[in-house]
């Protein structure tokens, strides 16, 4: 398994557009880690509304709410982007609050939700995938039909009925009660819709590599089904989960940005991407920097996982590289 890690990174270090994938999504994940420092270095709290409060450009106090630039001067808008380095270098929202360090902090939990997810999902379908193929028989008959319908319903309709379900009372396990504003709640329902999308390819190649020699081999030997799954089967399924990882990381971002988006993801006063842009949606003709920004950060982010999947794809995979 350890020689699976060292193919892993070396196929992401011997590509150049794998390499720059790495760099660009680490640039973006330190980036938001540092959110802590860039609030406090500023002195502003991105999670509290200022609408009455002030900032300073160019050694003047400045309103953060300004006046409309309409006719009539009716209404207010958010201060705009100055470009400048210190806070509010990127305008405020509605609430007052700074746009560039919402950004940080949303980007920490979009990160975190989308590769929780990733790794949850991964592991469900590797658990599922290596029971289907290897065992097969009527194992691999009721998981390949429970899979087949699930995979027949719309995954972002899916989701959404699952959030619907879950946003306004939480889930409550015995003892155990959830909070609808708990990060579980987004982090399991999108594992769950992604399954069977992950479970496929991993099933398929649990199959091949139960029919292989030295799956044969070790049998005859007489190994028991723990240990080939553990010694030879797992190890074999590490390069497919490496190149479908940051793939479905990607797939999983976007269905946290869009129930983000519509506030059945990540609940006030937590922020995400998603949530960000919607909180821009108003502001699109005044303050376009507001959803721009995060939405901005999500392509990036989403741009990266998939350049860095199919580096590792045409690294691990070549067969499959063409497909």
């Amino acid at each position: 398994m350890e020689g699976s890690y060292r193919r892993i990174i070396r196929a992401v270090l011997t590509r150049r557009d794998g390499a720059f994938a790495a760099l660009l999504l680490a640039s973006i994940i330190f980036a938001c880690l540092f959110a802590p420092l860039y609030a406090a270095l500023n002195r502003i709290d991105p999670f509290s509304s200022d609408i009455a409060g002030t900032t300073i450009r160019n050694g003047q106090h400045v309103d953060l709410m300004q006046p409309n630039d309409n006719p009539l001067h009716l209404g207010l808008s958010p201060i705009g982007p100055d470009w400048q380095p210190g806070p509010y270098a990127l305008g405020a929202d509605s609430q007052g609050r700074d746009v560039a360090a919402r950004v940080l902090y949303g980007g920490r939990n979009s990160l975190l939700i989308a590769a929780a997810s990733a790794m949850v999902c991964l592991c469900l379908a590797a658990c599922i995938g290596i029971c289907a193929g290897y065992f097969g028989g009527w194992i691999d008959l009721i998981l390949s039909r429970i899979l087949d319908m699930l995979w027949a319903i719309p995954v972002y309709l899916f989701a959404i009925s699952l959030s619907v379900v879950t946003v306004g009372h939480g889930i409550r396990l015995g003892f155990i009660t959830i909070g609808a504003d708990n990060l579980l709640i987004p982090i399991g329902i999108i594992a769950l819709v992604y399954v069977p999308y992950a479970a496929r390819p991993l099933r398929a190649r649990a199959l091949s590599l139960s029919q292989a020699g030295f799956v044969m081999a070790a049998r005859g030997m007489g190994a028991s089904d723990w240990r080939i799954l553990w010694r030879e089967i797992l190890p074999g399924l590490t390069p497919t989960m490496a190149v479908l990882a940051p793939l479905v990381m990607a797939l999983c971002m976007l269905a946290e940005s869009a129930l983000s988006f519509l506030s059945l993801g990540v609940q006030a006063p937590a922020a995400s991407w998603g949530t960000i842009i919607q909180d821009g949606e108003g502001l699109l003709y005044t303050r376009p920097m507001v959803a721009i920004v995060p939405g901005l950060a999500i392509v990036l982010t989403v741009l990266a996982l998939n350049i860095l999947g199919n580096a590792l794809r045409d690294q691990l995979d070549p067969k499959g590289a063409g497909r």
